[in-house]
């Protein structure tokens, strides 16, 4: 192709596209965490919490599953139950956040209206440390260090 430019392996491991979908999640996950933050309700406030939660996974899910790749639909399309096995350094997080899911739903079906503080402000530690690792992880795939991405380069070197 005439207009083609050569690329080394490294840049082609990195795709714009799952940048900016990913970073777009992670912006919304933060945007989600700060409101929550200026909630008073201490329900949901931990309901926003757990939402922000849900995003930033959704943020290290695009890293390593793309939404331009096919998906085969056998597998589970929940975040918390796809994070272990994609994304195996967040098992803890994904672990945690499943954890709560039914309080999160309870919450929205109205049948919990209160939660204790300690539990509030766990959450927000935890949803603060999903945030940095998910970060983190998205800083390494624009740089082209995570695992799948040196295996890719090492080839074409």
């Amino acid at each position: 192709m005439p207009n083609s430019i050569p690329t080394t392996g490294s840049t082609t491991d990195i795709d714009p596209i799952v940048v900016g979908r990913s970073r777009d999640l992670l912006d919304r996950a933060q945007n989600l965490f700060d409101n929550a933050d200026g909630v008073d309700d201490s329900a949901e406030r931990f309901r926003q919490y757990y939402l922000t939660a849900l995003r930033a996974a959704g943020a290290a899910l695009e890293i390593h599953e793309p939404t331009n790749r096919p998906v085969r639909r056998r597998h589970s399309r929940s975040a918390w139950n796809r994070v272990p096995v994609v994304v195996p350094e967040l098992d803890d997080h994904a672990a945690y956040f499943a954890a709560r899911s039914r309080v999160r739903l309870d919450i929205e079906a109205g049948l919990v209206r209160a939660i204790d503080d300690r539990a509030v402000q766990q959450m927000r530690r935890r949803v603060i440390d999903l945030l940095d690792a998910v970060e983190a992880l998205l800083i390494s795939y624009e740089q082209g260090k995570l695992p799948h991405q040196a295996a890719h380069s090492d080839r074409t070197a």
